[in-house]
């Protein structure tokens, strides 16, 4: 989980001339809120299944922005064991070659 120094949140805050990292208690703080958020979603909405155990650890990149790193134990009921489990929370999509090309090439 990492900060985005575009969050309206913090953007909205700063002076003219100002970036997120000159503003390191703005962006601790609004971290800090959705961190929360997203805690509340994986342990008490169970947004990716019963979790019995969590960890995670708060690191600052070079940039000075925050970013997590998670580590969830889910019950044993909650854990994909399927190619359909995986497929129902996780998706991508080949760009259009004619479309995006560029994108198309990189993958």
């Amino acid at each position: 989980f990492t900060c985005n120094p575009r969050w309206p949140e913090i953007t909205r805050e700063l002076l003219p001339h100002q970036s997120a990292v000159d503003r390191p208690d703005l962006t601790a703080r609004v971290f800090h809120m959705k961190l929360q958020e997203l805690l509340k979603d994986l342990l008490h909405n169970h947004c990716l299944g019963k979790v019995i155990a969590y960890i995670y650890v708060i690191e600052f990149q070079k940039r000075g922005l925050p970013h997590a790193h998670f580590l969830l134990i889910l019950a044993p009921e909650s854990k994909l064991r399927s190619t359909e489990d995986y497929n129902s929370i996780v998706s991508a999509e080949i760009p259009n070659p004619v479309t995006y090309p560029l994108a198309y090439e990189t993958v």
